[in-house]
């Protein structure tokens, strides 16, 4: 991207050109992005590859009165080519199927809220030998433990601007940056042979908040307490969800059950379930873009729309107004955006997206709620996935471990589980005041109770 290239003046040229071609539109809206990325891969314990690279471009959402839309994009920033995608856009509007559905694009804001430290200004100054520095930690841990034999992972530093001009007076501006590394730690039992993996990231708004040997070590933790593995019998039981398993069962789902767009279209297990109660009272939860520093967090949204925090649920119900929407769903429900329109890049029309994901912590230690737990199970990980508009979940425990007497011991071996997820909230009968945070979830321990364990011992 031409950094001499004013973004206003050419945004506001392409909203004006526009209204020149098709007097009678009703909306129109131009967003321009701009990325940056530097990405090392690792492969069997060793640099695959390094890669810079960069994502620029622009483009036009526009609609007429019937809520026929036209969009278009280009990664060219010029006058002329505006125009080319400007009048595309409106080709594709006229040639569209009119919508009832649709109200308008979001209306001006007079202000947005302060959230700090989106923007690591030491991005400017990484090269690709300090990103090959935070891999090398990774090989460091691997090289020295007896029982891993291999490993993969990543580290990726991204960049990212996004500007919103549209036609009802929206301007929004703002630059982000992301880092992330992950570990994959393959480990072999000496005596078995068996072999097992286990799995761990960090994201990070700041880069010396990134740790690879931290990263790397509770990968290879995680992959040992998935060694000898045994199969146990099918029953009743509780388990423990670790923060990785209260995300695959409890926050993905449920990111997914409120997205509006879904709802709308009862796709979704909580359809007619506002204002009732879905879960135990420990189950409180809210979507937050306002925390500083965090990952999820923002000013506005991808159509411009200032973010907030959003209250989901409260002791169990399913608030009235614990819905995600963009502009479109807000509009079709006759109810404010809440800010949660997401854009991959330029080149994609806004979906709905969580921001921060908080499922509010307990009091409880979570050693004491392992202790407590004569005979059931520590689940970390799934690799299966919730029906999301019956609730019905039925999955592998790809990574979990009996618990005994309080104890964790062996890991579980073709061992599943089967609950809708309705039934699980319910069960909910403590969370930890421990929580870790991956991405944009916060996610504590949580016991369940009466959960049916499948298990292949006869």
């Amino acid at each position: 991207m031409d950094n001499e290239i004013d973004i206003f003046e050419l945004a506001s040229y392409g909203i004006g050109f526009a209204e020149k071609k098709c007097p009678s539109y009703k909306c129109a809206e131009i967003f321009v992005g701009k990325s940056q990325y530097t990405n090392i891969e690792l492969e069997e314990n060793s640099i695959k590859y390094s890669e810079l690279g960069s994502d620029n471009g622009v483009s036009i959402r526009i609609y007429n009165n019937q809520g026929s839309t036209g969009f278009a994009f280009t990664n060219k920033l010029n006058k002329i080519v505006i125009e080319k995608i400007v009048t595309n856009a409106i080709k594709m509007m006229n040639a569209g199927t009119p919508d009832p559905d649709f109200k308008n694009l979001p209306e001006k804001y007079e202000s947005y809220p302060n959230v700090d430290y989106l923007f690591d200004k030491s991005i400017n100054s990484l090269t690709i030998e300090d990103s090959i520095e935070l891999i090398k930690d990774l090989i460091t841990v691997c090289n020295e433990d007896d029982l891993a034999i291999s490993q993969s992972g990543d580290f990726t530093a991204n960049y990212n601007m996004s500007y919103v001009f549209n036609s009802n007076g929206v301007e929004a501006y703002g630059e982000e940056t992301l880092f992330s590394i992950s570990s994959n730690m393959i480990v072999k039992d000496k005596v078995t042979g068996e072999t097992a993996n286990g799995y761990e990231s960090q994201m990070k708004r700041k880069l010396k908040e990134i740790d690879g040997t931290t990263t790397a070590v509770e990968a290879l933790n995680n992959a040992k307490k998935n060694l000898n593995r045994t199969k146990i019998k099918t029953k009743k039981m509780p388990i423990v969800l670790t923060p990785k398993g209260t995300i695959n069962l409890i926050l993905n789902p449920i990111a997914s059950a409120i997205n509006a767009e879904l709802f709308q279209y009862k796709r979704s297990f909580l359809v007619d379930k506002r204002e009732k109660k879905i879960g135990s009272n420990h189950l409180t939860l809210e979507d937050n873009a306002l925390i500083n520093g965090a990952v999820g967090s923002s000013i506005f949204d991808g159509e411009g729309v200032p973010c907030k925090n959003k209250k989901i649920i409260e002791n169990g119900i399913f608030l009235n107004s614990g819905l995600l929407h963009n502009s479109y769903t807000a509009g079709k429900e006759g109810v404010e955006s809440t800010g949660n329109a997401s854009r991959r890049s330029f080149s994609s029309v806004p979906s709905i997206g969580i921001s921060n994901l908080i499922l509010k912590p307990g009091t409880i230690p979570q050693e004491k709620i392992i202790k407590d737990v004569k005979e059931g199970i520590l689940l970390n990980s799934t690799a299966d996935s919730p029906n999301i508009a019956t609730g019905d979940f039925s999955g592998l425990i790809s990574q979990g471990n009996l618990i005994i007497n309080g104890e964790v011991k062996q890991a579980l071996n073709e061992t599943m589980f089967g609950i809708n997820l309705l039934e699980l909230f319910k069960n909910i009968v403590s969370i930890s005041k421990e929580f870790k945070v991956y991405g944009s979830f916060y996610a504590p321990f949580v016991r369940v109770d009466n959960v049916q364990i499948i298990g292949a011992n006869s």
